[in-house]
């Protein structure tokens, strides 16, 4: 890997103990009334905040130092070239049919529901980092070369401030092509839009609901963090999405850990769902990334837990953010489904920019 690399990684690694354990700011939308709320900003549904010491980011290092870790792809795909792309195209987009959702990278999903499109996470920059110069790189192309070549967008949902999520030259272009975008995100998040010139801007709370054409969109629990710079750790709030249509019901997961209270109690308010993009990738190595992150079985426990249909896996095959190969999650969430007893078309792994008709447009019955 080479010693620039090492010591890029560790800066990585420092970067993320630091913003983790820095302190927030005073907290505009404090409500003692909601226990997830904070003076100083938010915590997880269960009270907690992530956090990682020095002590957890040396260790992580020395294991990682040496080791040459991420691994290439080499089982399910071969290389990064393996990795199959499908160049979006706008007018054969619009000919799939009236529902359709489509995997653009890592956590962005272009979803169609009749005369509604929803866009999760827009990221089409070369790197998930508040530079471009340095930090991870897109190691497989995004299907969209220019996002002149998106449809018409109604909504843009966002589920936290990382880098890999939240992506400020991603969203300006957007908005300079398509001025009319409703932007939807969790508390907090709304001035850090506005000063990037965003100004159709929804902030909500966990479980508040917003209308978007015909249909509701809500802020659901996830269990994370948030962080943009070194000095704002969990001031803005983090969360997955629902859109419930007359037509059609999704829910999205954004980023995060496995706590069975919350996904039991979202699929007991707002399920079932017929179509789900969940969380499947950077889980290792998963002493250091199990609050935050969903390895692929437990994504699996997240489809039962929500009660969804189908599920799409996305958080994966882009960006190398953590220690296991880019294509190790085609690999572990086919052993999941087999060890949970889940049929293989209820939970897939699309290529990037592939379209999925999802099966509640075409089955009478859920496929369990």
């Amino acid at each position: 890997m080479g010693i620039r690399l090492k010591k890029h990684r560790l800066c990585v690694l420092l970067t993320v103990v630091l913003a983790a354990s820095a302190c927030s700011t005073p907290n505009p939308h404090f409500n003692p009334e909601k226990a997830h709320h904070r003076p100083d900003g938010f915590v997880n549904s269960n009270g907690t905040r992530i956090k990682k010491t020095w002590a957890d980011v040396l260790r992580w290092y020395q294991e990682h130092y040496g080791n040459n870790l991420p691994a290439p792809p080499s089982t399910a795909v071969q290389g990064y070239q393996g990795f199959k792309v499908h160049t979006f195209n706008r007018e054969q987009w619009q000919q799939t049919g009236p529902i359709g959702a489509t995997w653009l990278g890592h956590a962005t999903m272009l979803l169609r529901v009749q005369e509604l499109t929803i866009l999760t996470d827009p990221h089409f920059s070369k790197r998930a980092s508040p530079v471009q110069w340095a930090g991870p790189k897109r190691k497989v192309a995004s299907p969209v070369l220019d996002v002149a070549n998106l449809p018409r967008i109604d909504a843009v949902v966002i589920s936290h401030n990382h880098h890999d999520h939240l992506d400020q030259e991603s969203l300006q272009a957007l908005v300079k092509l398509q001025p009319n975008i409703q932007f939807f995100v969790p508390l907090g998040l709304e001035k850090t839009l506005q000063a990037w010139g965003i100004q159709r801007v929804s902030a909500l709370d966990w479980w508040d609901t917003q209308a978007i054409g015909q249909a509701q969109l809500t802020l659901v629990p996830a269990q994370h963090w948030s962080s943009r710079t070194l000095l704002d750790a969990n001031a803005t709030l983090w969360g997955g999405w629902v859109m419930k249509h007359p037509e059609f019901s999704f829910y999205f997961s954004g980023d995060t850990g496995y706590n069975p209270k919350d996904f039991r109690e979202i699929g007991q308010r707002l399920g079932p769902f017929d179509l789900s993009a969940i969380a499947v990738g950077a889980y290792e190595p998963r002493w250091f990334m199990k609050e935050q992150h969903l390895n692929p079985e437990e994504a699996v426990q997240v489809h039962l837990d929500v009660r969804s249909r189908q599920s799409i896996g996305v958080h994966w095959g882009t960006f190398e953010l953590t220690d296991e190969a880019l294509d190790q999650p085609i690999i572990d969430l086919q052993a999941a489904k087999k060890k949970l007893g889940l049929a293989d078309p209820s939970f897939v792994m699309l290529d990037h920019g592939e379209t999925l008709i999802p099966m509640a447009v075409t089955f009478q019955k859920p496929l369990r």
